[in-house]
């Protein structure tokens, strides 16, 4: 059964995932024109950790300023092949993660990017978009922890509301500048948790994929060591079943140089009885490694 507008709400977010999809779909056939029109005139965009050289990291607005994006790209890398991994809907927000495939126009070899995407909708059109990109990376075999069959019927039991999942995220992203709490992590998080901190790890020391909170626990505190957190704006988050989304910006300072700065981030998590069983991070790896000098 469902209560007065549930079904409604059901059959918009439906709508929005079709969207999402169809975005991507279109972007990766190379259909800019097509794709384009599914963004208001005025969009607003917000492009972290990006495509080095190509597009600088920053604000712009417009659908021209989008195209522009698009065809500097298109230049030197080819669409190739996508996969989405997850699209979380609440209201007129969504969150997705893809991994998209892209070939070296000058050199025919294949690169694979993790990205991921935040959405505001308006009137059926994306008014807002914030996008993270991990740096050109070689192509290699997506590592994901892939659900059951099970899962795939149904979403897990997350054994927490939705305004408990959203405090639980917001409060491990919002540390002190004392470093993220270990003890906050453990209180939270699965004895097996499944993390994940995209990038490259030739400038990131911990990127990949990791299990188990001790490998958690050793990178939150290799974190507190480089970083002190100053400040914090208000996330963004999208709550959807058993998983959650979250856009944060931080102003961080690096504890060896002494440099200040911005730093966008976006975390994704599936929570099961109670616990986050998984955590994928993207940073804005331009703006740490400014930092980092």
């Amino acid at each position: 059964m469902h209560g007065p507008g549930g079904r409604r709400g059901q059959n918009a977010a439906a709508e929005l995932r079709r969207r999402v999809h169809e975005i991507i779909r279109l972007r990766m056939a190379g259909d800019v024109a097509s794709m384009v029109r599914l963004f208001v005139e005025n969009v607003e965009l917000t492009y972290n950790c990006t495509k080095l050289g190509l597009f600088p990291a920053g604000q712009w607005r417009g659908r021209d300023a989008l195209r522009e994006n698009l065809r500097r790209t298109d230049i030197d890398y080819e669409p190739f092949d996508a996969e989405i991994l997850s699209v979380l809907v609440e209201g007129d927000r969504t969150a997705v993660r893809w991994l998209g495939k892209w070939r070296h126009r000058a050199t025919g070899q294949i690169f694979r990017m993790d990205m991921a995407h935040f959405l505001r909708w308006r009137n059926g059109l994306v008014a807002q978009m914030s996008e993270f990109v991990d740096h050109h990376c070689a192509s290699r075999a997506p590592d994901v922890l892939i659900p059951n069959f099970e899962e795939m019927l149904a979403p897990g039991d997350p054994g927490l509301d939705r305004d408990e999942i959203a405090r639980r995220m917001i409060e491990l992203g919002n540390f002190s500048e004392r470093g993220p709490s270990v003890a906050l992590f453990r209180e939270f998080c699965a004895p097996d948790v499944v993390c994940e901190f995209v990038g490259d790890r030739a400038s990131i020391s911990y990127a990949g994929r990791h299990r188990g909170m001790e490998a958690l626990a050793n990178i939150i505190r290799t974190i507190g060591v480089e970083f002190e957190q100053l400040g914090h704006a208000m996330p963004e988050v999208v709550v959807d079943g058993d998983c959650a989304a979250v856009r944060r910006t931080v102003e961080w300072r690096h504890r060896g140089t002494g440099r200040l700065g911005l730093v966008e981030l976006a975390d994704f998590a599936r929570f099961r009885k109670g616990l986050i069983v998984e955590i994928v991070e993207f940073r804005d790896s331009v703006a740490l490694l400014q930092m980092q000098d």
